[in-house]
C-alpha cells in the first residue's frame, strides 16, 4: 500500500497534476465557448471532491483526496482551469502528465493502487466531456453529448493510462 507522502516531493506534485490534467486533455481537445469549458472544470472539480467513497480502499487516491481537502480548508488558490485549458499547448502538456503518471504509479504503487489511480484519471475525463452538450447551433439547438474530438480524447487518455477507453 503506498500512499502520498511515499512519493518525492515532485513524485507528489505530478500525481496531482494529473488529475487536472486528466480534465484539461478533454476540454483541450475540443474549446467551446468559454462557459462551457468553465462548467467542465466544475465537473471534473464535482467528481473529484465527491469520489472519496468509491476509493475507500485504495491508499493513494485517498491521500490525494486528503491532501486536496486540506488544500481547500486552507482556502489555497488553484489555478484558473479557464486559462490552463485555453493555454497554447495545453493538451499535449496534459497528455505528457498523463504518461508520467501513469508510469510513476504503475514503477511504485500496488498493481489495485495504480489501476484504480488510473481509472480515476480517465473517470475524470469521461466526466469532462460528459459536462454538456457540444457543437450546438443557433440558440443552443441540436448538439451532442460527446463530440467526435472528445472521443478521440479519452481514446488517448485511455491508451496513455494503458486502459480501455470508455464508450461514449
Amino acid at each position: 500500500m503506498t500512499v502520498l507522502a511515499d512519493y518525492t516531493d515532485q513524485e507528489q506534485e505530478l500525481l496531482r497534476s494529473a488529475i487536472r490534467s486528466a480534465a484539461v486533455a478533454v476540454s483541450a481537445a475540443s474549446l467551446g465557448r468559454k462557459e462551457d469549458t468553465v462548467s467542465e472544470g466544475y465537473a471534473a472539480a464535482d467528481l473529484v471532491l465527491k469520489s472519496q467513497p468509491d476509493f475507500v480502499g485504495n491508499t493513494l487516491v485517498t491521500s490525494i483526496l486528503v491532501w486536496l481537502q486540506q488544500q481547500l480548508e486552507s482556502d489555497h488558490v488553484f489555478a484558473d482551469y479557464l486559462e490552463v485549458a485555453s493555454a497554447p499547448g495545453a493538451l499535449d502538456e496534459a497528455m505528457i502528465v498523463l504518461g508520467r503518471a501513469a508510469s510513476l504509479v504503475d514503477a511504485k504503487a500496488t498493481p489495485e493502487e495504480a489501476a484504480g489511480y488510473k481509472g480515476w484519471l480517465l473517470r475524470i475525463a469521461q466526466t469532462v466531456a460528459e459536462a454538456g452538450k457540444e457543437d450546438q447551433g443557433f440558440l443552443g439547438r441540436g448538439g451532442v453529448l460527446v463530440n467526435d474530438a472528445e472521443r478521440s480524447a479519452l481514446q488517448s487518455i485511455a491508451t496513455t493510462l494503458g486502459l480501455w477507453a470508455p464508450a461514449v
